[in-house]
């Protein structure tokens, strides 16, 4: 399996692509740097401070010292926890590579979930993370040792888009455009709206049809009782079209 498939809040299913190894492991790279230099900017400026204090004593120092390096390093060791966390399931290196940890179900991960990969961290770390690559190279979602426990997978945000896949459509020099609020979507929206029709089409899901030309409506605030589910949403994307170009 090269893929996972995310239901949107829409009710759509997109298929994303698995994260590749490499961009894995140079996210992690990333992250390594980028925790490195928090750590020795933060430490600089403390013993700039510290240089300019004559008052306290040598023994004050350590103490202070040591109490400055604790609270520095907390952030540093729970960045695997506290960044996809807080940061919808990227650290930083995640988010430059755009990549991203999500349940293997699609849905988002919970902190619990985060909190499980950050203690199995360790697991995949042994042997400066050989086991976690060694793991994460044989099974079929390219998952380590935390992602198997958690149930996590993490998946490449970007999407290979084939020009059949495009929101476009061909549309005459005389066209005629029936809604003026559809720039409201964005090329996402639409690309989202446009994958779903051809689903709902292919499989006659009708549902489908009418919650997407409800989502639309939602937005939009133009109504058309006049056009069917399907015949609503293939204009939506013919005007969409039509003032996107102009």
């Amino acid at each position: 399996m090269n893929g996972v498939y995310i239901n949107t809040s829409q009710n759509v299913v997109i298929d994303y692509n698995l994260a590749d190894i490499g961009n894995r492991v140079l996210a992690r790279l990333l992250d390594r740097v980028f925790t490195v230099a928090y750590m020795i900017i933060l430490y600089l400026l403390f013993l700039a401070v510290s240089a300019n204090d004559e008052v306290s004593s040598y023994s004050e120092n350590i103490v202070v010292e040591w109490i400055v390096f604790s609270v520095i390093m907390l952030p540093i060791i729970f960045y695997s926890l506290w960044a996809p966390y807080f940061m919808q399931g990227q650290t930083f290196g995640k988010k430059i590579l755009k990549i991203k940890i999500v349940k293997a179900d699609g849905s988002e991960a919970s902190f619990g979930t985060y909190f499980i990969r950050w203690l199995l961290n360790v697991v995949d770390s042994i042997f400066y993370g050989v086991v976690g690559l060694v793991v994460m190279s044989s099974t079929k979602r390219r998952q380590r040792v935390a992602d198997l426990v958690a149930g996590t997978v993490v998946i490449s945000t970007k999407q290979t888009i084939r020009v059949d896949q495009t929101i476009l459509s061909e549309i005459g020099e005389n066209y005629q455009p029936t809604f003026t609020q559809v720039l409201q979507l964005s090329d996402r929206d639409l690309q989202i709206v446009k994958t779903s029709l051809e689903r709902a089409k292919a499989t006659l899901d009708f549902d489908l049809a009418r919650k997407l030309r409800n989502k639309v409506e939602s937005v939009i605030c133009e109504y058309k009782p006049e056009l069917s589910d399907i015949d609503y949403v293939e204009t939506i994307i013919r005007d969409y079209q039509y003032f996107s170009q102009q």
